[in-house]
């Protein structure tokens, strides 16, 4: 029986018949897939992938219908960062796939390992309709790793490879094309494929360099970055910082790693409240040591001069900058071996170390916890750190709020605090919470995210209700995009385009069948954090924030 068409001119797409002795493309995938221990898959379908999302479910893989593309792919690049597999998400062709770059593109500078499928024009359609065609290997191949197009020639080595790729160091996104015709053609090679060969790393750098700045420094600092696996570095990379005693300092992406509560830990610098101060400091550093550090989260220059040494996963290099020494490999191999030739710098003045964290401190706390106008957004972090379950995972949106948690916020354990730091985009919170929640409904997951982030990702509300699953959604509502007025200030400007009419968010949750709640006082958030904490179900907490209460940001 061959191909045959809709007899209706507006469903215009080929339709072929499914072999139920022999496996298609779409099995072979799906098998692929489940043996790498993909355990869900994201996504907003269309016809041209409903033979896919069958063949997932055959294999037991749960497809998790989303409310928008992107948050299918930022969810999936949420879930791959923290189970370390790649997170996969689905559309079909033309607008579909175009609604995946926002999430492939977050995956690529958050460094999350991902696998973005879409569908494309059928093989037998591609020459001659140009219905919804669109180049689509084109237009994500410069924000992947790889671009691949699946074909009659290819099958799981191909998928195998592309994982093998997305969870390579440094982690990113992969995509892949698939016809909609070839899906349900027999499948080209074995549905099993031999395990992929590792990538060679480069040689190491010798350590003599780094040795020699060390023992000659009289002000050596340590920045913790993400380029590193917290899992398997982790205890290196904390035995390193114990031993040595170099005063620290963590990013975003790496918060939760390290131990915050030493006096030689520093804070947070890279996109957070008060890092101005730390700025400063670092650059005073006679021997500036990256730990995992990787430059796509900075906006800073220090890290281009020679007092700067690197320890990676992964290359760091971007264009024209290249580190003035960068050892690329295991990172605690490299500490063990940099720890086992007896490395003692000079011992900083505590004193020194305390101020600046006090000044840190006195930089981001405002002299209010709340004002007619709104709570303090430095209260609302103090409080939830205070009342809700130290097990928390944080899934951060971005705005102002997202530069105060990244100060003020102390993870309890590594791969707990998750935000958009290399991207920076809006609309990771509420689908990164879907994806924690998912990844472990026993462990609590928590949403914090602006009133203008959380509009942008709202439909996933009725996710949230659809999967059962029981996140803490805190929206801090102050009615603007206050973030950008902070260069309108700077700059003279009047604000412009960034104002909001007041929304009832907690009314909005109750319409998609959630608990909603206002918070005006310290009292009532002190009262709402406590009902969630003792009693776990999807809750939209609007949290009325006042932001001129923000402090030590700036843009």
């Amino acid at each position: 029986m061959g191909a045959r068409y809709s007899d209706d001119p507006a469903l215009f797409f080929l339709i072929m018949p499914m072999d139920k002795t022999t496996p298609n493309a779409a099995q072979s995938i799906a098998q692929t897939l489940s043996e790498s221990g993909v355990r869900f898959v994201f996504g907003m379908p269309g016809g041209e992938v409903v033979d896919l999302i069958e063949a997932l479910e055959t294999q037991g893989i749960q497809f998790i219908l989303m409310g928008h593309e992107s948050a299918a792919a930022l969810a999936a690049g949420t879930l791959g960062a923290v189970t370390g597999t790649p997170g996969v998400c689905l559309a079909t062709l033309g607008p579909g796939a175009c609604n995946l770059v926002l999430g492939v593109a977050e995956a690529l500078l958050e460094r999350h390992p991902l696998l973005a499928i879409s569908a494309r024009t059928a093989v037998a359609l591609e020459g001659w309709n140009s219905h919804q065609q669109l180049p689509l290997n084109e237009m994500f191949a410069p924000i992947a790793k790889a671009s691949i197009a699946l074909h009659h020639r290819t099958g799981p080595a191909a998928v195998m490879e592309a994982l093998r790729l997305a969870a390579t160091p440094p982690r990113g996104p992969v995509y892949l094309s698939l016809p909609a015709d070839l899906a349900v053609q027999p499948a080209s090679e074995q549905t099993s494929a031999a395990p992929p060969h590792p990538i060679r790393a480069p040689a190491p750098a010798p350590l003599e360099p780094l040795l020699d700045a060390l023992r000659k420094a009289v002000r050596p600092l340590v920045v913790v970055g993400l380029a590193l696996d917290p899992g398997l570095d982790g205890p290196a990379v904390r035995r390193f910082l114990a031993e040595t005693g170099i005063p620290y300092t963590d990013t975003p992406k790496s918060k939760g790693l390290v131990d915050q509560g030493s006096d030689s830990y520093l804070g947070t610098c890279l996109s957070a409240s008060g890092d101005a101060l730390l700025a400063e400091f670092i650059r005073s550093s006679d021997c500036l040591l990256g730990i995992g550090f990787d430059p796509v989260e900075s906006a800073y220059d220090w890290h281009r001069g020679p007092a700067y040494y690197g320890i990676t996963d992964a290359p760091t290099s971007f264009r024209e900058y290249k580190p003035h020494w960068e050892r690329v490999g295991r990172v605690a191999e490299t500490l063990d071996e940099l720890a086992a030739c007896g490395t003692s710098p000079a011992p900083w003045d505590p004193e020194e170390l305390q101020a600046l964290r006090s000044a840190i401190r006195s930089a981001i706390q405002p002299d209010r916890t709340e004002s007619p106008r709104g709570l303090a957004p430095y209260q609302v972090a103090v409080r939830m750190q205070a009342l809700l379950p130290a097990e928390i995972r944080l899934s951060l949106d971005t705005g102002q709020h997202k530069m105060l948690f990244c100060q003020a916020w102390r993870p309890a354990s590594p791969e707990a605090f998750f935000c958009s730091n290399g991207l920076s985009s809006m609309g990771p919170g509420l689908p990164g919470a879907i994806a924690l929640a998912i990844d472990d409904p026993d462990r609590p997951a928590v949403c914090v995210t602006g009133d203008g982030g959380f509009a942008m990702m709202v439909q996933e509300l009725e996710t949230v209700h659809r999967l059962g699953i029981a996140p803490l959604i805190v929206v801090l509502c102050d009615q603007a995009l206050s973030l950008i007025r902070l260069p309108q200030m700077q700059r003279g400007y009047s604000s412009h385009g960034i104002d909001m009419v007041f929304v009832d968010w907690a009314a909005v949750a109750r319409g998609f069948g959630l608990e909603g709640t206002w918070a005006r006082t310290t009292a009532e958030l002190n009262a709402a954090l406590a009902t969630w904490a003792d009693n776990p179900v999807a809750t939209v907490l609007a949290v009325q924030v006042d932001e001129s209460l923000y402090r030590g940001n700036h843009y």
